[in-house]
């Protein structure tokens, strides 16, 4: 029985990761599966193997869901676009499935497999909008921001996989792709935000797996070096063809803030409301408006032209997890926060010193820091799509580096 609901859970995650971005209306019945046979197996007479590492990460999401429980309480649920009224207790979810899959942990492989698959398929549909439905940004029926943040993700943790295969060539070779078709739905989604992550994910590739890429380099013939150097070339002329013109704008739009305050482009908007949400803060800083004032409060500024009214269409969240939730939940909030993305940072770097090519730790270690990048230009916290991709993909790492304990 305890092998039945590893396989349950190694298959559900699969699923989940395909659903994320490739296959989106199925994304919640999966979830809610997968939940309902963690529920199940702990039922099931197994030992607990929980330890006090397990412990911290369970009291920071605890405490991090508690205190949205509690805020929802307060001011009420969390309304608008790409968010959901039981998102408070998604926290609190996550305890259960790290629980039951420190009993029934799920095969390692399941990461790679969901995440290559995953990568694949947001990788063909995003080609499949730009060549086909000839669309400027790729969202597959969900918001271009999620879409390419986690395509980009899913196909760094594929990268990961292929980096760390120690089966068949083939096997490589697919998760190579894998990552190649995720970093093309990126580009193809034009997610600005997501690609600042891309220096420090190379950096911290290129450090861990140093020596395996100076053998590379040692070990391709001729055509192989021609091979890689047109795949190369192809993915550097898309990535121009896509991303340049993005970072023109992006300059466009900060010289058009500084110069008139025009806060009418996607740059300006969102300094605009950066700076909303730092006085919002300071106004409230120990608990923060909460849900229930603080929307009235944004309608109330944007009534006055003190905030440009394209705010509202974002559900009033104020692109940038750190400003939104000391606005919404002041220091409080704020403190809240932090162990919720350093506890399982700290936990993975540890990991790495002592192997630095785990390929778990690793995928954790750039999971924290490229949600930390997400959330640098987008609430990712009160995004029901990321949100649930941080918990169970940060649950799953979590529980395959402490498989052996």
């Amino acid at each position: 029985m305890p092998r039945a609901f590893t396989v349950l859970h190694s298959c559900l995650l699969v699923a989940f990761l395909v659903c994320l971005v490739a296959v989106p209306a199925a994304l919640w019945w999966v979830a809610v599966s997968g939940l309902a046979v963690a529920l199940v197996s702990l039922a099931v007479p197994a030992p607990w193997r929980l330890r006090r590492e397990d412990g911290w990460w369970l009291v920071a999401l605890a405490v991090f869901g508690t205190h949205l429980v509690l805020d929802a309480w307060r001011g009420g649920a969390p309304v608008g676009a790409q968010t959901a009224a039981t998102l408070p207790w998604w926290p609190w979810l996550a305890c259960l499935l790290l629980v039951a899959w420190r009993r029934h942990p799920p095969a390692a492989g399941a990461l790679w497999l969901g995440a290559g698959l995953a990568a694949l398929g947001a990788g063909v549909v995003a080609l499949y909008e730009w060549l086909v439905l000839s669309d400027a940004r790729a969202n597959n029926g969900i918001n271009s921001i999620p879409f390419g943040n986690l395509s980009l993700l899913l196909g760094v943790l594929a990268l990961v996989g292929a980096l760390s295969w120690r089966g068949p060539w083939a096997g490589r070779l697919t998760c190579a792709l894998a990552a190649l078709a995720g970093m093309v739905a990126s580009l193809l989604s034009g997610t600005r935000g997501g690609w600042i992550t891309l220096p420090l994910v190379i950096a911290v590739l290129g450090f861990c797996y140093r020596g395996d890429l100076r053998k590379a380099a040692r070990g391709p013939s001729v055509i192989g070096w021609l091979m890689v150097a047109a795949l190369a070339l192809a993915l550097l002329v898309l990535a121009a063809g896509q991303a340049l013109p993005r970072f023109a704008d992006l300059v466009s739009d900060l010289r058009g803030y500084w110069a008139a305050g025009n806060t009418r482009t996607s740059v300006g908007l969102r300094l605009d409301m950066w700076h909303t949400a730092f006085n919002l803060f300071l106004q409230k800083p120990f608990f923060g408006w909460g849900e229930h004032a603080m929307r009235p409060a944004l309608q109330s500024l944007i009534a006055e032209g003190r905030l440009n009214e394209q705010a509202q269409y974002f559900g009033y969240q104020l692109h940038n997890d750190w400003l939104d939730t000391g606005a919404r939940r002041g220091v409080l909030g704020l403190l809240t926060l932090m162990p919720f993305f350093a506890v399982p940072l700290l936990a993975f770097v540890r990991r790495l010193r002592v192997d630095d090519r785990g390929a778990s730790a690793l995928a954790g270690v750039l999971l924290v820091l490229m949600f930390l990048g997400f959330g640098f230009t987008q609430t990712q916290i009160r995004d029901e799509r990321a949100l649930a991709a941080w918990l169970v993909l940060m649950v799953t790492c979590w529980v395959l580096i402490r498989r052996s304990d």
